[in-house]
C-alpha cells in the first residue's frame, strides 16, 4: 500500500482481511535510509533528514536484505546498494523487494524469474500469472486459471495450485479459501483448520483474526476460539495488545480479550515501540499503553513508531518526529514511503498465444491456400465465401469486411481487407466524385467481379489477458508461419510498439506480421511485388515511421 495522501490508519484497516497477491508477509525493512519524494523524483534521506542518495528515481522502496528496489527514469526496475549504485541493473519491467535473499522480476514479454542478490537467475515460473515474495521459505503463485499454490526456493511446486485464494505463510500456516470459506493449511498443503470462516487474517503471536459473518474474534493455531466473536472490527496483536472496534469507535484489548483501553478513538493503529497512532477529529496523535495521550493529535497523517522515530504529514509535506512529538526533520518532502509498503508481487508479462494460433490456423489449408483462397481467387469468390459475405469497396484496390470473427474469447478478427493489383470497379458516373484517397461519393460504380486479389490483410483486436500483447501474438504468428510454411522471417522494429516480420517467397505465399501493443496484423500475399507495395502504403500511416520498408 502506498501512503501518500491516504490515511495510514484507513489504509491499514482496509487491508486487514484482503485475500490478494499484494497481501504477503514482508521481511523487516532497514530504516537507516528512508525513501522520500521531492517533486516527481524519489531519493533517500537518513534519520537527520540529510540526502544520502539524491532524488533521481521514478519510485523507490526501503532497503531489505541490503538492497532496495528502484524504478529508473526510463521506467525500468533495478536494485541499488546503500551507496546508490546499482547492484542489479535497472532492466526489468517489474520486480518485488528482496525477501529471504531472493526476489522475483519480470522482463518485457516474459514470465516471473527468481533472482538472488547478485542478479543470477535461480528458476523461472512460466506457469505463474503472479509470483509473491518468499515468506518462511515458500513463495505463493497464482496460475492463469486463478488457482493459488506455493513453490520452494528451488522453484519446485510443493503445494499444487488448487485454492480459490491464499495468503503467504505466517507462523507456519497460510490462510486459504475454498468454496468461499476461509481456513488454514500447513507447509505440506494439508488443511489444518477447515474452511469455515467468512474472513481471516494471518497468524500473529499465536492468534488469527476471523469473521463469522456477523462479528470478529480470534482463533488459536488449532482453530479453537481464543477470543469469542464480539467486535465490529479487529486487528492483529502487537506488543500484547490489539485494536478492536465497537460501534463507531476504536479501542484496545489484551491477549485474554479484556478491554484495556475503552473504544473512544475515530481510528487506531497497532502498538509499536510502546506507542500507537490514534485519530481524533481527523487529526493524528499517539497514546501509550494506558490510553494516555503522549503526543497530541495534530498531524494530517502519521505512521507507527519505529524505534524512536515516526513519519508524519502536515500541510501536504512529510517530516520525522521523536517520541516527544518534536520534529527531528521538519515537514519538507512531498511523500515518504510508509514502512510497511512493499512491492511483494509481480504480474507475468508473458502471453501464451498457442490457443489463438491453433484456432486461427484452422483457417489455413495447404501451402497455397488460406481461408479457401488461392492465387486464382476473385472478388466474386470473396463475396461467395460464408465467412465474409458483406463485402464493401474500401477504394478501387481494396475490398474489406467488418466480419468480427471470434478466434478465442480474447482475440477477434475485426476486419479483413483484400488488396487487388488492378481496380475492382470503374466510376460510370461521378457527379459528386470525391477526390480523396480512400473513396468516391455520389458516383455509380461498375464492378469487375472476376478481378483476382493478391493479398489478404487480417486485423486483430486483443482484449482480456491478450490486451497489450500484440507483439507476443505477432511473434507467435511468426513462429507458426516459419514452421508451417518452411520460411525464415526477418524482423524490423518500426517504433517502440511495432515490430514487423517479413518472409518473401518467389512462388506461393509471402507473409508480413505486425505487432503493436493493442493489436496485431497479418498479411498473406500471393504476389511478392504487390505485398511490398501494400506494406509501404500501410507503413506510411504508422506514427513514427519514415521511409520505405
Amino acid at each position: 500500500m502506498k501512503i501518500k495522501t491516504q490515511s495510514v490508519l484507513k489504509a491499514l484497516i482496509a487491508g486487514l482481511f484482503c485475500f490478494c497477491v499484494a497481501c504477503s508477509n514482508s521481511n523487516q525493512a532497514d530504516l537507516k535510509l528512508i525513501p522520500v519524494e521531492s517533486g516527481d523524483k524519489w531519493g533517500y534521506i537518513n534519520k537527520k533528514g540529510e540526502y544520502v542518495i539524491n532524488p533521481q528515481f521514478q519510485d523507490a522502496g526501503f532497503f531489505r536484505d541490503g538492497l532496495a528496489r528502484v524504478v529508473s527514469s526510463d521506467g525500468k526496475t533495478g536494485y541499488i546498494k546503500e551507496d546508490g549504485k546499482y547492484a542489479i541493473p535497472a532492466k526489468f519491467k517489474s520486480g518485488t523487494h528482496f525477501a529471504e535473499g531472493l526476489a522475483f522480476v519480470v522482463s518485457d514479454g516474459s514470465y516471473p524469474v527468481c533472482i538472488d542478490k547478485s542478479g543470477e537467475t535461480k528458476f523461472s515460473l512460466k506457469q505463474a500469472k503472479y509470483a509473491v515474495s518468499f515468506s518462511e521459505g515458500l513463495a505463493m503463485i497464482v496460475t492463469a486459471d486463478g488457482k493459488y499454490g506455493f513453490v520452494d526456493k528451488s522453484g519446485k511446486t510443493v503445494i499444487n495450485p488448487q485454492f480459490e485464494s491464499a495468503n503467504s505463510f505466517s507462523e507456519g500456516l497460510a490462510a486459504i479459501e475454498q468454496n468461499n470459506k476461509c481456513g488454514f493449511i500447513d507447509k505440506t498443503g494439508k488443511i489444518v483448520i477447515n474452511p469455515q470462516f467468512d474472513e481471516v487474517r494471518d497468524f500473529k503471536n499465536g492468534k488469527a483474526v476471523f469473521h463469522n459473518g456477523k462479528q470478529y474474534g480470534y482463533i488459536d493455531s488449532k482453530g479453537s476460539y481464543a477470543i469469542n466473536p464480539q467486535f465490529d472490527h479487529a486487528g492483529n496483536f502487537s506488543e500484547g495488545m490489539a485494536v478492536v472496534k465497537s460501534g463507531k469507535e476504536y479501542g484496545y484489548i489484551t491477549e485474554s480479550g479484556k478491554i484495556e483501553i475503552n473504544p473512544q478513538f475515530d481510528n487506531a493503529d497497532v502498538f509499536q515501540s510502546g506507542l500507537a497512532v490514534i485519530e481524533q477529529g481527523e487529526r493524528y496523535g499517539y497514546i501509550n499503553k494506558q490510553g494516555k495521550i503522549e503526543i497530541n493529535p495534530q498531524f494530517d497523517n502519521a505512521s507507527a513508531f519505529f524505534g524512536n522515530i515516526a513519519l508524519v504529514e502536515n500541510a501536504d509535506k512529510w517530516g520525522i518526529i521523536d517520541k516527544k512529538g518534536k520534529y527531528i526533520v521538519n515537514p519538507q518532502f512531498d511523500a515518504i514511503k510508509y514502512i510497511f509498503e512493499t512491492t511483494s508481487y509481480v504480474h507475468s508479462d508473458y502471453y501464451d498465444a498457442s490457443a489463438f494460433i491453433n484456432k486461427f490456423f484452422e483457417k489455413a489449408g495447404g501451402d497455397n491456400t488460406f481461408d479457401g483462397f488461392t492465387a486464382e481467387s476473385t472478388l466474386q469468390n470473396i463475396i461467395d465465401n460464408p465467412l465474409y459475405g458483406n463485402v464493401n469497396a474500401h477504394d478501387k484496390y481494396i475490398a474489406y469486411t467488418n466480419d468480427n470473427q471470434e478466434i478465442t474469447n480474447e482475440i477477434y478478427v475485426t476486419e479483413t481487407q483484400f488488396h487487388f493489383v488492378n481496380a475492382i470497379y470503374e466510376n460510370v458516373s461521378a457527379d459528386n466524385e470525391y477526390s480523396g484517397y480512400r473513396y468516391e461519393t455520389g458516383s455509380t460504380k461498375q464492378y469487375n467481379f472476376s478481378e483476382k486479389f493478391s493479398t489478404i490483410e487480417y486485423e486483430f483486436d486483443l482484449s482480456g489477458e491478450a490486451y497489450g500483447k500484440g507483439s507476443a501474438v505477432a511473434a507467435a504468428l511468426k513462429a507458426e508461419i516459419e514452421k508451417r510454411y518452411n520460411v525464415k522471417m526477418e524482423s524490423k522494429v518500426i517504433n517502440d510498439n511495432i515490430t514487423l516480420y517479413t518472409a518473401y517467397q518467389d512462388n506461393g505465399l509471402s507473409f508480413i506480421v505486425g505487432g503493436a501493443e493493442k493489436g496485431a496484423i497479418l498479411f498473406i500475399s500471393f504476389n511478392k511485388d504487390n505485398l511490398q507495395s501494400v506494406i509501404t502504403n500501410e507503413l506510411g500511416e504508422i506514427e513514427g515511421y519514415e521511409g520505405d520498408y
